[in-house]
């Protein structure tokens, strides 16, 4: 092994970077007074880890530093690395080359580093511990070492055949083991002290043990009967409830149903009104109709009274025909007729026979319009009737209907009304509960443990066994919240948890192994908000539920 290089910059006079490279054998470094050569030399020793100033001729280790001159400022840092041919091996690391650097700046801090990885002191020496090389070594002389070797006493002379041999980090190695060996006796005879002190003191920890233990069971035993008795009032609660709800459900329902009805009926009655109001309009049109009929039926009076009047003028002229018929026979009875007077008489009676049969024949056909007239005025009146009979049925259902759809809207409303009294107990109810639980299981008002918690059905002793009295205690924000709520519970007593953010998390099933087979962690059989079932699970971690 031999030196291969060194690098510095602002190590006392090199401002810059200067790097020089060694060869094997022997390498002369020469020149004039002040010109550089010691501090070379105090290059290495301080590289290789020397601690005291005095070794690179300086008064503080700061004193390393270029401190400028000539034109050149000063550095802020000194920093000198070595390297080492390791091909022989005599390095105990796997690498050719041993880079060491070591840097210090003036406000004191400094590192090592050794092949470019940051380390300790103690690692670069105990590197080199093999080597020759460290605060002891041998492989520097520097003057007037010589002369301090040959006159020190054979004890220093031992130490430096040692550290040549090898032997100094085993000796090194043997002080700090007995360094440490002290201290862990030291140690041990302190513990020591504080078991006997400890024993003297156990006797009266014990009986307090045992009565703080009588006073949790107890505790235990008046928590479980509290948490029993609430069980038993919020399961009578949640009956209560149940039911009341299930009321609610029913009189929702009908509430549903009355409202489907009366929406029918409110169709059907608006139906009714419009078919109403149609019915209207055709009675106005039957009124208009018969109006028409009476009109009608005036013309054929007046027609009938004209034909009367011209049958009765047909009849007294047929009468005088007759009377002048009369009056020539019995001229002709009385006296010879002629030709002329018979040919009148035959005429007479040709024409009273045509005026008798034309007579006949008009009076027939007016008879026989009449009867036509009067048999539509009949059939007119009969529809008539029969629509005014359909109109006041479909009044009547429509009065009806409208009757029922009232009733409904009334039967509705009552439905509805008892709906929201049923809603309103089954609130106060529920408030109730509430109210009940609180009162049991916290501190003046706030949330405790039991509050927030459920566990899965069967295992609520087992919850409470394992909580104890912190099952009762009231989940705060804060200590001050905590301390106000003790404060006020006085002479009643009670626990508050404070509601801080635990930064681990709490094992759930599975992951570890329980104490028997079949055990299963409590912490996976609880539910509940945050943050009460972090803090449940905390306090928790260690417990199980098995089946026997």
């Amino acid at each position: 092994m031999h030196l291969k290089s060194i690098s510095l910059k602002g190590f006392k006079s090199f401002p810059d970077r200067t790097r020089l490279e060694f060869t094997p054998g022997v390498s002369v470094i020469v020149g004039p007074n002040g010109s550089g050569k010691s501090n070379i030399t105090d290059a290495v020793l301080w590289a290789l880890g020397e601690q005291s100033p005095l070794a690179v001729r300086g008064q503080s280790m700061q004193d390393v530093i270029f401190g400028g001159g000539r034109g050149v400022q000063a550095r802020g840092a000194a920093e000198v690395e070595i390297v080492l041919d390791n091909a022989g091996g005599d390095i105990d690391l796997p690498m050719g080359e041993i880079s060491i650097l070591r840097k210090l700046d003036r406000s004191g801090e400094g590192e090592y580093r050794l092949n470019g990885a940051r380390c300790r002191l103690v690692d670069v020496l105990e590197v080199l511990s093999d080597t020759g090389l460290g605060k002891e070594m041998h492989s520097v002389v520097s003057q007037g070492r010589v002369e301090h070797i040959v006159t020190s006493k054979p004890r220093d002379r031992r130490l430096l055949i040692e550290e040549a041999a090898g032997l100094g980090k085993h000796r090194k190695r043997r002080r700090r083991a007995q360094l440490k060996l002290e201290r862990t006796q030291d140690n041990l005879d302190r513990a020591l002290d504080v078991e006997r002190e400890a024993r003297s003191r156990l006797r009266p920890l014990k009986r307090q043990a045992e009565a703080a233990e009588l006073h949790e069971r107890l505790e235990r035993q008046t928590l479980e009967a509290r948490w029993e008795l609430a069980r038993d009032t919020v399961r009578v609660r949640r009956e209560e409830l149940r039911a009341a709800e299930e009321q609610a459900t029913v009189a929702r329902s009908a509430r549903e149903e009355a409202q489907a009805e009366l929406t029918a009926v409110a169709a059907r009655r608006q139906a009714a009104e419009d078919a109403l109001a149609r019915r209207s309009e055709v009675r106005e049109a039957l009124y208009q109709r018969a109006q028409r009929a009476r009109s009608s039926g005036e013309r054929i009076e007046l027609r009938l009274e004209r034909t009367r009047e011209t049958a009765q003028a047909l009849a007294e002229r047929a009468e005088r025909r007759g009377r002048e018929l009369e009056v020539l026979r019995a001229q002709v009875a009385e006296d010879q007729p002629d030709e002329a007077g018979l040919e009148r008489i035959e005429a007479l009676e040709a024409e009273l026979t045509q005026l008798e049969a034309d007579h006949q024949a008009e009076l027939e056909r007016e008879l026989a319009a009449l009867d036509q007239q009067r048999a539509g005025g009949e059939r007119e009146e009969q529809r008539l009737a029969a629509v005014v009979a359909e109109r006041r049925t479909a009044l009547t259902a429509a009065d009806e209907a409208a009757e029922v759809a009232r009733r409904a809207r009334r039967a509705a409303e009552t439905s509805a009304e008892a709906a929201r009294r049923d809603a309103a107990n089954v609130g106060a109810q529920l408030a109730a509960a509430n109210q009940f639980l609180r009162s049991h299981t916290s501190l003046d008002g706030a949330r405790s443990l039991a509050d927030e918690l459920t566990v899965e059905p069967g295992l609520e002793l087992a919850l409470a066994a394992a909580l104890g009295g912190r099952l009762g205690a009231a989940v705060v924000a804060d200590r001050a919240e905590g301390a106000t709520l003790l404060d006020r519970a006085g002479a009643d007593g009670g626990r508050a948890i404070v509601r801080a953010p635990r930064t681990g998390t709490v094992p759930l099933e599975g992951a570890q192994a329980g104490p028997c087979p079949g055990a299963r962690p409590l912490t996976a059989l609880i539910d509940g908000p945050e943050p009460s079932l972090t803090i449940a699970r905390g306090l928790l971690e260690d417990a199980w539920v098995v089946a026997d």
